[in-house]
């Protein structure tokens, strides 16, 4: 379980220049509980940068510089809470990475082993710890390396991991040199694993100057995701695309 924020602007920017001094110190805070790890990534020109530590971000020295002094037009930040028993560890600290692109997760696939089936033997050699999380990241990988656009990738990987495995959210973040993109999925009839029943809400603004996507729990002026929504926002230029099933628009 865990706090996802995404962040696209015109113009690179620390996170603290994005978010100003309140809004960063209630994100921070959200790790009081979401205490077992934290993770950044920032966009490159052909990858992606990882930075991550199995700590609290809010007693975090690396955390709070990191947050003042690397500048991006496109970054996320992942707290993790650890559940059903996963270690804490920085092999099980999110984002997960190939170098290419970033992930971040909140939710819980029931049965991390129901995903190994999806994960092409290749891809299979990437993982390094025993979350359900990197397991869904190395299956959507391996249909990115079968050709499918990541947005696509994302869509079909998804579906079917809701046709073969019990979850309560699938929530995440991707995140490529030119894109990013985050998906809202949960099950409605589902169990709790927080006793907020807006805890699975993935929410966005969008400003002249940047498009933030942000877990629940802070922050004010959000429009939702409806479940099963899927975002895009291309680097840059902002432009900004919400997808669900057949329907398209664009993002206001």
């Amino acid at each position: 379980m865990c706090r996802l924020l995404g962040w696209a602007t015109r113009t690179p920017v620390t996170l603290h220049g994005l978010l100003g001094d309140e809004d960063l110190v209630d994100f921070t805070e959200l790790s009081v509980k979401h205490g077992d790890g934290w993770g950044v990534a920032r966009a490159t020109q052909s990858g992606v940068k990882v930075h991550k530590r199995p700590d609290t971000a809010r007693d975090s020295r690396s955390f709070a510089l990191w947050a003042r002094t690397h500048a991006t037009d496109l970054g996320m930040a992942h707290l993790r809470w650890a559940t059903m028993g996963l270690g804490v560890g920085i092999e099980n600290t999110h984002p997960f990475t190939d170098g290419r692109v970033a992930f971040a997760h909140n939710g819980s696939v029931l049965s991390p082993a129901s995903l190994d089936p999806l994960v092409a033997p290749g891809v299979a050699r990437l993982r390094r710890g025993t979350t359900d999380s990197e397991r869904y990241f190395l299956a959507l990988l391996t249909r990115t390396a079968d050709g499918a656009t990541p947005h696509e990738a994302l869509r079909d990987t998804v579906d079917e991991i809701a046709r073969t495995s019990p979850f309560t959210s699938l929530n995440c973040l991707l995140m490529t040199p030119d894109e990013l993109i985050a998906l809202c999925r949960y099950d409605e009839d589902g169990p709790l694993e927080d006793k907020d029943p807006e805890y699975y809400r993935l929410r966005y603004r969008v400003t002249d100057d940047a498009v933030v996507v942000s877990s629940s729990g802070w922050g004010r002026g959000w429009q939702e995701l409806a479940n099963g929504d899927l975002l895009v926002v291309r680097r840059g230029t902002l432009a900004s695309t919400v997808l669900s099933g057949e329907r398209l628009s664009t993002a206001r």
